[in-house]
């Protein structure tokens, strides 16, 4: 066989088995490349993934945020205690006992019970001083009990107890101001300031001040870890949210796996 044919042949060959195996090669070395992606339902747009993304393939133009409509906001401080980033500012009014309105009904003693017990009895009962003098009035301390708990003794007005609502009616109506009401007392270190005693008080004997270093009551958004925990024990609904989710942009992503990795909301996964 002459070097023609022979080269020929050699040249052929080369050709007609490297055609195929070059593509066996290729189908093994293409990738099958796989992205990630966001489960909408699940973000909650707190930009941990955006944070670790070398690629800037994670796309949140701002992250959520929680704020408080301090117009309904009577701060109570239930959101304060789940808050474990200590994320929510509040300022707590003081609240006190104005003793010249107070007739001593008892009901903020009822309402706090739920509360701190901040308030209690300091005298759980009424009674009728000295000063009274029974002969010169018209007896309208008798006249106001509708509970018949007032009568005259001794020529004296004299209280039952057991038929004393300590409505306060009496107390106002004394020429003489002869009857004591009974008396509560506030304990400072015990006042959780939710203010539902000065809601129940229908005598204006309860007063809210502001502390000098008093502020609106607000999240720091830099601490909040957008949770969600605030907003279901706030009895007001004062807490509200902007959402913003974020998406991936898979041509830029490499998947690798960074994303996933940080987020604690199985938000991310991969496709």
């Amino acid at each position: 066989m002459d070097n023609k044919r022979r080269n020929f042949i050699k040249k052929s060959t080369v050709v007609l088995c490297s055609t195929p195996l070059l593509g066996i090669l290729n189908s093994c070395t293409q990738s099958t490349n796989q992205y990630y992606t966001i489960c909408q339902n699940n973000c909650i747009g707190c930009g941990d993934c955006k944070d670790v993304c070398l690629d800037d393939a994670v796309l949140l133009p701002k992250k959520s945020s929680y704020d408080i409509d301090v117009s309904t906001c009577d701060i109570c401080g239930d959101c304060e205690k789940v808050c474990e980033e200590n994320a929510i500012k509040l300022s707590y009014h003081i609240y006190d006992i104005y003793e010249e309105n107070c007739i001593g009904c008892g009901d903020c003693i009822d309402i706090c019970v739920n509360e701190g017990n901040a308030i209690t009895w300091e005298r759980d009962y009424y009674f009728v001083r000295g000063r009274c003098k029974s002969t010169r009035c018209s007896k309208q301390c008798i006249n106001a009990c509708k509970y018949n708990a007032i009568t005259i003794v001794n020529g004296k007005a004299s209280i039952n107890m057991e038929k004393c609502t300590r409505c306060g009616d009496c107390v106002s109506v004394c020429p003489y101001n002869a009857i004591n009401p009974a008396k509560v007392i506030l304990n400072q270190s015990l006042c959780t300031h939710c203010g539902e005693c000065i809601n129940v008080c229908e005598f204006d004997a309860i007063t809210k001040t502001e502390p000098e270093d008093f502020h609106e009551p607000h999240i720091d958004n830099d601490l909040c870890s957008l949770c969600g925990d605030c907003q279901p024990v706030c009895p007001k609904n004062s807490i509200t949210n902007v959402i913003h989710i974020a998406s991936i942009d898979t041509k830029k992503c490499t998947s690798c796996g960074s994303c996933e990795e940080v987020c604690n909301y199985d938000a991310i996964s991969k496709i």
